[in-house]
């Protein structure tokens, strides 16, 4: 019941995101971090794409056509993320994936942004390995929190 309900509330987030040619790479990275609690990627071509640039000036560096005049796109935390990385392809010509947040994998296309926000892939992961929480695989990995194992990881 939880689940359903916290599907159904990403359809009335109060906070929307705007996707807009004119903000630079790294404040739409930032903007979306603060949202959704997730990391985007933003490539141009099989590139990252220069974070000081914005979608608009992209256009000039690729050879994929972006329209830098197009409207600002409304983002919903409902909208399953192979639907929003197809959007921004189709609207800016541009190349994004949705990462965890802390940038060490991309996120199932099948996953709604809301229930990436919640970490929703990465219970299934756990269950799938037969642990019944997120808690449990950390304590098996000798880690209290996920900051704690991704430092951890950074190091090794």
């Amino acid at each position: 019941m939880s689940n359903f309900l916290s599907n159904f509330t990403d359809r009335f987030k109060a906070k929307d995101f705007h996707l807009a040619p004119n903000k630079k790479v790294s404040t739409i990275k930032a903007e979306f971090k603060e949202n959704f609690g997730l990391s985007l990627r933003v490539y141009k071509g099989k590139q990252f794409a220069d974070d000081g640039m914005t979608f608009a000036a992209l256009n000039r560096k690729t050879r994929k056509e972006i329209d830098a005049q197009a409207e600002s796109l409304e983002i919903k935390a409902s909208m399953t993320i192979g639907d929003f990385e197809k959007l921004v392809d189709e609207h800016f010509g541009l190349t994004v994936q949705v990462a965890n947040e802390y940038d060490t994998y991309c996120v199932g296309n099948t996953y709604t942004l809301g229930q990436a926000s919640r970490k929703d892939d990465l219970k299934n992961w756990c269950k799938e390995r037969g642990f019944k929480s997120i808690e449990d695989w950390l304590k098996s990995e000798k880690c209290n929190t996920l900051d704690e194992y991704y430092i951890r990881q950074k190091k090794s």
